[in-house]
């Protein structure tokens, strides 16, 4: 197969850059930086951005499999660059825009973790930096998250400026970390976790030393998984492990935190 780069949503006005490698059947989706230059999950990046390119990969993945082509399998991944400056995988949302809109959560930001917990080829998010709140999210909606040791933190600062978390974005959490004194510690105390911290609670899966050797090490780890799609059932047993996440994720945002909130019922 060809070897392509593609800009989403146009090359003269790109968000993110995707390639795609003929010989392994690997995409890798590289954040520009262009609107915001900490990769900040605004309703153009998701939707113009992220979403453009994820089902543009699909498309692919289909034609792959209509064509006879998969055989090799493939996979996705997601990083926010391999330059020495590379600091930031993604800030989180810009959350006065967010809230702003009612819909943000339904539309933009719920439809992307579903996007990702549903993928039907592997996804790693090369977490080259800082991976804040929403951006924390996005990398555990993720299948695997690679982690550049030397520089970045994890967390969930909500707590810290009086914002309650977002339903959605606790279940793309908790598609990964079981241990509640782990959320615990991620949720109410909004504790940095640096990359060896969050390896050893298990929710990074390979640890690296730099930003290109963050994607490298993303690279290997996809050439080791991507054969596990070739049959098409990797979305499906996605569907059954992240369930509950994927549930939260396809319910109006507005009932499910009702549902969270209800008062109890008197007997």
């Amino acid at each position: 197969m060809k070897s392509y780069t593609q800009h989403f949503p146009s090359e003269s006005a790109p968000l993110v850059r995707l390639d795609f490698n003929g010989d392994t059947r690997i995409w890798v989706l590289t954040f520009l930086g262009k609107e915001t230059p900490d990769n900040r999950l605004t309703h153009k990046f998701i939707a113009e951005g992220l979403l453009l390119a994820l089902s543009h990969v699909e498309q692919r993945w289909a034609e792959m499999l209509n064509s006879g082509e998969s055989d090799q399998g493939a996979a996705l991944i997601s990083t926010g660059g391999t330059d020495a400056s590379a600091k930031i995988y993604s800030n989180g949302l810009d959350f006065e825009k967010a809230i702003e809109d009612p819909s943000f959560f339904d539309t933009h930001l719920n439809n992307l973790y579903e996007k990702l917990l549903t993928f039907p080829i592997p996804t790693i998010a090369a977490l080259n930096g800082h991976a804040f709140a929403a951006g924390f999210g996005l990398a555990c909606a993720h299948d695997y998250r690679v982690m550049n040791g030397k520089r970045g933190y994890l967390c969930m600062n909500e707590i810290d400026f009086g914002a309650p978390l977002p339903h959605g974005l606790q279940q793309a959490l908790a598609s990964k970390i079981a241990d509640q004194r782990t959320m615990r510690k991620i949720v109410l105390e909004g504790h940095r976790f640096s990359a060896k911290e969050a390896f050893d609670e298990g929710f990074v899966d390979v640890l690296s030393d730099s930003p290109q050797d963050t994607l490298d090490k993303a690279t290997e780890l996809a050439g080791k998984l991507k054969i596990k799609a070739k049959m098409n059932a990797w979305g499906a047993n996605k569907e059954v492990v992240y369930a509950q996440a994927i549930k939260v994720c396809r319910t109006k945002h507005d009932v499910a935190t009702e549902a969270l909130y209800a008062p109890r019922a008197k007997y």
